[in-house]
């Protein structure tokens, strides 16, 4: 490896493009949004709604988790590489690995928070409205 290649530009992994499905995913998550919050602030949440909703949301988290895996699969191969490319600098190598895989996750990060904050949201509001867990929390 010349000195001036970095293992940014060595990296030649095929991870898909799935800006089409993030942004489809975005806005169903926006839409269930508006959906949520609307229940919450006219205090209209039911078990059913709850339900409802909570199922719609976790659904959209699975599908983005699903779309995440090609990241998660390069994990090591990404961490070797950087080790190899800054091999007397064990810290440096870390630090770009860790900076370069959180790039890579970010799109989808971004959306699963999300989807994790409305579940929040609503388990948040069946709480302060009925003074007990949701009935999905019956485990």
């Amino acid at each position: 490896m010349e000195e001036n290649e970095t293992a940014t530009e060595l990296l030649q992994f095929d991870l898909p493009d799935h800006a089409n499905e993030l942004a489809k995913v975005e806005e169903i998550i926006g839409k269930y949004k508006t959906n949520v919050r609307e229940i919450i602030q006219t205090k209209t949440i039911t078990d059913t709604n709850h339900d409802k909703y909570y199922e719609e949301v976790v659904r959209a988290l699975d599908y983005v988790g699903k779309l995440s895996m090609s990241a998660f699969n390069i994990e090591d191969e990404l961490e070797e590489l950087y080790i190899k490319q800054y091999i007397h600098a064990p810290a440096l190598a870390k630090s770009l690995w860790l900076e370069h895989y959180g790039k890579i996750h970010r799109p989808y990060n971004l959306l699963k928070n999300r989807c994790f904050k409305l579940l929040e949201e609503l388990d948040d509001s069946y709480r302060d409205i009925y003074k007990k867990q949701p009935p999905n929390w019956n485990i």
